[in-house]
């Protein structure tokens, strides 16, 4: 059937429905054939569009046009009629449903007054305003009788919204009743006999009823309330219009009056009382569900304080879950460790009856799920809490059948947060198909959250353990000694290398402290530090001494000692570790011994070369001197003796005089090369001023001296040393610097000397300076330690380079 058929078979339902109400309500038509004293097609009108929608409105006019169009009333009043009809419905459900928030259960004393106020008593005057002008139109009644009959028409029309609407409302979409038959049949009952027997007799008090219709209020509700007031208003308009009860007994107009009056105040107060009712009941009920859920998270506070793991107080929390809201099993799924996507069962459950429901355990307990798969995956995929309706109906839900075969329906997870993860998902089913509930999902999601602490408190707490587990064998094995010891510096804990290094064992070192096996000489910077350290003036400190083992042998350690402060800032431990560092030490001395004795020999080779160079000097320039100059005499003294007709004889002889005056030269810069005899005769000053004439002469690089006044007062070998030194420094700069301006400079304290070499070449690369295959460096080096100075050299690509030479003026 297409979705027009669909909805002109509703149209023609509604209009049907309203002609057979509207038939039914001429049996008691007290004008015009057409006007009743209660109009029950309204109420059937109003209630189809509320419950239907406002779409199905011209199944009204239908119904209204039809019904006065064969009772006698012309076509053209019969439009007009319908027209009016219409309109009420139209308008009432509008306001009811767009305007008022209108529920159509009744079981609000809100929706109770809207009804009466906006459907009874507003909509309807245009159905009685709309009607009567139709019939006066048409010529059907007299002017002086529209006022008249506009108020039955209304209170009409009124009273079938009243009487008819709640009727069909809380019947149509009604729950399935739950028990308390007996109960209503004596209600019913009830309303028949004493209906019956009031209305009997002109002079009864009808509204002795009322106690009848209050207990149908009191238990039914709003359904039990409109079936009551529907028979006795049944009872009574029949009663009526056979001549009985005490509304036949004045005019027709005042009988009219009093019927409607009893009937209106009777639907009324039912309605009303039993909205109260409701809503009492309803805030009654989630007063109750309020104290519950505080009782749960009560239960599951108490239950992630004191549960000894995580394991228990999951267990606790679904037994209180499943307790509070009924809900016969829960389980939980946790989330694996190592594979953050995949959800793995549990053995954790509650179920009230595990052997009906063995297959749905079974099946559970082999299923991993991935995110989004089945409820427990959803809820990891999203992590918010999930609601399915009917699992055994859900596509997304592969334990269907078994849930089906255990009888479970309903179910609902949410997830336990571990920051912004999930640790684990927890899983709850109920025998019923249950929707929704918003509040008891806020409920479950601080649960989630209380236990994720508590799985987030176990997980801590076991790394605490893992960590102290590692740090204690740590202590324990480490191969450097480790000691704690309190504010007093008594220690109170050292590891087995510690005890080994000092002697004495766990129980002898915690009555003793540093002091105890400390050396004398080292105990006066051990205290400063130490005192710094209780101050808060450092946090650490590090240096080298000596402890003094049980067995009297002395040992060196490297100490480093750091301080464990409490929330205030004040140490309250000291922790050392301390590194056995003997062997190092007498390594080193041993090593000392040996550079020592190597610069003593490399002194003794350098003074012995000097001395040899010096010798050597001496004899190229007396020997070779004295034999070149004796050659050169006697070579003048043959000259003079040529004959002059012997021009090539003479010009040999002035030749070999040159090349014996050249080398004379020669010999004297060899001899100076080796022993400048400016050092020796004129002094360190004089041999730097000489060295730089013949450094800028040989090179062309500009070479300024800065010396200060007065001959440095040096033993021969320092300055010996010094001046090779600046030879060196020279000779580097005219090879690598590719300067073209140096500036030496010479300074002097009361202790020590001072030689600056600045070039402003290319600059020195920072590999170079400590490459062990720059001879000159390290040649230099060695020089300057020979007399317990040093070399420094300086620079920057592109800026220079600068060597310092610092040595003591006396050792």
């Amino acid at each position: 059937m297409t979705h027009r058929s669909q909805y002109l078979l509703r149209i023609a339902a509604v209009a049907a429905a309203y002609f057979a109400a509207a038939r039914v309500g001429l049996l008691a038509a007290v004008a015009q054939s057409v006007v009743s004293s209660a109009w029950p097609p309204s109420g059937v009108a109003l209630a189809a569009l509320l419950l239907l929608g406002l779409r199905l409105w011209p199944g009204i006019a239908l119904g209204a046009f039809l019904l006065n169009w064969t009772a006698g009333v012309s076509a053209a009043g019969a439009a007009g009629i319908a027209t009016g009809n219409t309109l009420e419905a139209v308008a009432g459900a509008w306001l009811l449903g767009r305007m008022m928030d209108f529920r159509p259960s009744l079981e609000r004393v809100r929706d109770v007054i809207a009804l009466v106020v906006v459907g009874a008593l507003a909509s309807t005057t245009l159905s009685a305003t709309l009607g009567v002008a139709s019939l006066w139109a048409s010529g059907a009644v007299a002017p002086d009788a529209l006022r008249r009959l506009w108020f039955v028409w209304w209170s009409g029309d009124a009273l079938g919204d009243v009487l008819v609407a709640p009727l069909l409302l809380t019947w149509v979409r009604a729950a399935r009743a739950t028990g308390r038959r007996l109960e209503a049949g004596g209600v019913l009952a009830a309303l028949l006999l004493l209906t019956g027997l009031l209305l009997r007799h002109p002079l009864s008090y009808v509204y002795a009823v009322f106690p009848v219709v209050v207990w149908a209020a009191l238990r039914f509700g709003s359904r039990g309330t409109a079936t009551a007031t529907a028979v006795v208003a049944t009872l009574t308009i029949w009663y009526t219009l056979h001549g009985l009860g005490p509304f036949v007994a004045s005019t027709p107009t005042e009988n009219l009056a009093l019927l409607q009056t009893f009937l209106g105040l009777t639907a009324v107060t039912g309605l009303v009382l039993a909205a109260v009712v409701t809503e009492r009941g309803a805030a009654e009920g989630a007063l109750g569900r309020e104290v519950a859920f505080v009782e749960l998270l009560q239960a599951v506070a108490v239950a992630a304080n004191e549960a000894p793991t995580a394991e228990h107080a999951l267990r606790t929390s679904i037994g209180a879950v499943c307790r509070v809201t009924g809900w016969p099993v829960g389980h939980v799924y946790l989330v694996s460790a190592d594979e953050p996507e995949v959800l793995r069962p549990t053995t954790i459950w509650h179920d009230d009856r595990p052997w009906l429901r063995e297959p749905f355990r079974r099946v559970t307990e082999v299923t991993t799920l991935r995110r989004g798969v089945g409820l427990p995956g959803r809820v990891l995929a999203t992590k918010q809490p999930a609601w399915v309706l009917d699992v055994t109906r859900d596509a997304n839900f592969p334990r269907a059948g078994a849930a089906a075969e255990s009888g479970l329906r309903a179910g609902l997870a949410f997830p336990v947060p571990v920051g912004a993860d999930v640790a684990a998902v927890l899983e709850f089913f109920s025998r019923d198909a249950v929707a929704p509930n918003a509040a008891l999902l806020g409920v479950l999601t601080h649960i989630g959250t209380q236990l994720g602490r508590v799985i987030e408190r176990e997980r801590a707490a076991e790394a605490l353990r893992e960590r102290e587990a590692l740090l204690g064998a740590m202590f324990d094995q480490s191969a450097v000694g480790i000691a704690v010891a309190d504010r007093s510096a008594r220690f109170i804990r050292s590891n087995r290398a510690f005890q080994e290094m000092i002697g004495y064992d766990a129980a002898e070192l915690r009555s003793m402290s540093y002091v105890d096996i400390s050396y004398a000489e080292d105990l006066p910077q051990n205290r400063e530090l130490m005192a710094e350290l209780g101050r808060g003036a450092r946090s650490s400190f590090t240096f080298e001494k000596r402890y003094c083992r049980k067995d009297g042998r002395m040992i060196w350690a490297h100490v480093t000692v750091s301080a464990l402060p409490t929330t205030d800032g004040t140490p309250q431990l000291f922790v050392g570790m301390v590194e056995d560092v003997t062997e190092r030490k007498t390594a080193e001395a041993e090593l000392d011994r040996h550079r020592a004795q190597l610069r003593g020999l490399a002194a003794r080779l350098e003074a012995a070369r000097e001395a040899e160079r010096a010798r050597i000097a001496r004899e190229i320039h007396d020997e070779l001197g004295q034999a070149l100059t004796a050659l050169k005499i006697d070579l003048l003294w043959l000259k003079k003796r040529m004959p002059g007709s012997s021009p090539d004889l003479t010009r040999k002889l002035e030749d070999m005089t040159a090349i014996i005056d050249s080398t004379a030269q020669g010999i004297q810069r060899v001899a100076a090369e080796l022993r400048p005899s400016v050092l020796d005769e004129l002094g360190l000053r004089a041999a730097i001023e000489w060295e730089a004439r013949e450094f800028a002469t040989r090179t062309g690089i500009e070479c300024r001296v800065e010396l200060p006044k007065g001959q440095p007062a040096l033993d021969a070998s320092r300055a010996t040393a010094v001046f090779r030194i600046f030879q060196e420094a020279l000779t580097n700069v005219a090879r690598h610097a590719a300067a073209n301006h140096v500036i030496v400079r010479l300074g002097l304290t009361p202790n020590a000397l001072e030689l600056t070499v600045q070039d402003n070449g290319r600059g020195i690369r920072e590999g170079a300076l400590h490459d062990s295959r720059s001879l000159g460096l390290l040649g230099m080096r060695e020089r300057a330690e020979n007399f317990h100075g040093n070399v420094t050299v300086a620079g920057n690509p592109g800026a220079g380079t600068t060597l310092t030479l610092t040595m003591p003026r006396s050792t």
